[in-house]
């Protein structure tokens, strides 16, 4: 491995302009940070963005080093190759002793015995910061030695978020006038074509070749995420099941009722299997479950689950069909924005519905109701799905998301704050 060649390499890379992500992640000295996230998201990016704040700091750059595993020069390294490319990076380097020396390793699990040598490096070396990325949400949970575990600090970086959205395609606003500003005809175009296209960088740069970018994204999660990484044998019952969860997107999942439909497809899976799959899937950041809100744990994890896709423009590119139901499209939207901000999300479900609740220590302090409109139809069936999870826990307000709708309703005692998602996306 021409250790020598990658240090240099590095050391005359220029940095590229960055769009600044919402994201942030504060670097302290006693902590290993961890930055997780699906592939093809800016993980690599917000590495570059946090090593121009450091030098802006005065971290003189002879003391910060980036590495990305993925370079083919790097393949099958090994935690020896760690320590040769460290030696090399002191040998060659011109490093300020006096000062903090900062370590990107870049797709960290992609080198073998990694967490031993990373907890060693953390144990020792007082002086060196260590910065580690990957794509599987069991970077911290499974593979940093328990030893390390609350010594780490995760960053979780998801495609674009609509604020980042605007901000790539150089739209400006402001929130507090742009319901009643020009301003707002720009930004819900671009609305339209966030909700359908999603927020994977390389996707927006290249709008024709938007779809194959993002199915060849989901080829990657399949294979490199879940096939080598968890020695999966039956791909072919891996990928039908995948598209699965694609089709139900937003909607109720059974792992009694995948399994019959996969045998009734020819692809029979046990349970148990369909289970630690989807598993997998979620440590990749590629679908995710939300469980009903119930005060028991155990009923609560026995519910029946909804499944989510990481983002609209992949769910669009992979399951062609769901690109006319703007509802579930909102509605996917909501729950990925929900995740970016941190939050713990659940949904009701009594004689009602309603789509997302948000928990905050031990009690739910929000509900929200995602609907395309509030017409004839869907009024009542909405207004009662969250009266009811508002009464249920005792909240004074809730909100409905739409795709257009603005104003405030009260029912009896409680006031409901009716949004038009774009703008909610936006605060």
């Amino acid at each position: 491995m021409e250790h020598q060649r990658v240090i240099v390499q590095w050391m005359e890379f220029k940095i590229p302009e960055v769009l600044p992500r919402q994201a942030q992640a504060k670097l302290p000295t006693d902590f290993i940070t961890t930055i997780t996230g699906p592939r093809r998201a800016g993980k690599t990016y917000f590495c570059f963005q946090l090593i121009k704040q450091l030098l802006r700091k005065g971290i003189p750059p002879g003391n910060i080093l980036y590495i990305n595993f993925e370079d083919e020069k790097l393949l099958r390294a090994e935690a020896e190759d760690l320590n040769r490319l460290l030696d090399t990076f002191h040998e060659l380097s011109e490093i300020d002793e006096k000062q903090e020396i900062y370590l990107f390793l870049d797709e960290i699990q992609n080198v073998k015995d990694w967490d031993a040598w990373v907890r060693r490096i953390h144990d020792t070396q007082e002086n060196i910061n260590l910065v580690l990325t990957g794509s599987s949400s069991k970077l911290l949970s499974k593979e940093i030695s328990t030893k390390l575990r609350g010594r780490t600090l995760n960053t979780e970086i998801y495609p674009l978020s609509f604020k980042e959205f605007l901000s790539w395609r150089g739209i400006d606003y402001d929130l507090k006038t742009i319901s009643y500003s020009k301003k707002r005809f720009p930004v819900k175009k671009e609305f339209s074509s966030f909700l359908s296209g999603g927020g994977y960088p390389a996707a927006l740069l290249n709008e024709e070749l938007r779809d194959d970018i993002l199915q060849g994204y989901f080829e990657s999660m399949i294979f490199r995420e879940v096939v080598e990484r968890y020695n999966i044998k039956e791909i072919k019952k891996l990928r039908i099941l995948a598209g699965l969860l694609f089709e139900s997107a937003t909607k109720d999942i059974s792992y009694n009722k995948l399994a019959n439909k996969l045998k009734s497809l020819g692809y029979g899976l046990s349970k148990n299997t369909i289970i630690e799959y989807i598993s997998h899937f979620e440590d990749a950041y590629l679908f995710f479950q939300n469980l009903k809100y119930e005060y028991s744990l155990t009923k609560q994890l026995g519910s029946i689950k909804k499944v989510y896709c990481i983002d609209n423009g992949l769910l669009n590119a992979v399951s062609f069909k769901f690109s006319e139901d703007l509802g579930k499209l909102m509605e996917n939207l909501v729950f990925i924005e929900l995740l970016r901000r941190n939050k713990r999300v659940y949904y009701h479900r009594k004689n009602h519905e309603c789509d997302f609740l948000l928990k905050e220590k031990s009690r739910i302090v929000e509900a929200i109701q995602v609907t395309e409109e509030l017409n004839d139809e869907s009024r009542s069936r909405e207004m009662a799905g969250l009266i009811e999870a508002m009464e249920t826990h005792n909240l004074s307000q809730g909100t409905i998301l739409t795709h257009e709708g603005e104003g405030v309703e009260q029912i009896r005692d409680k006031i409901i704050q009716i949004k038009p998602l774009w703008k909610w996306l936006l605060e």
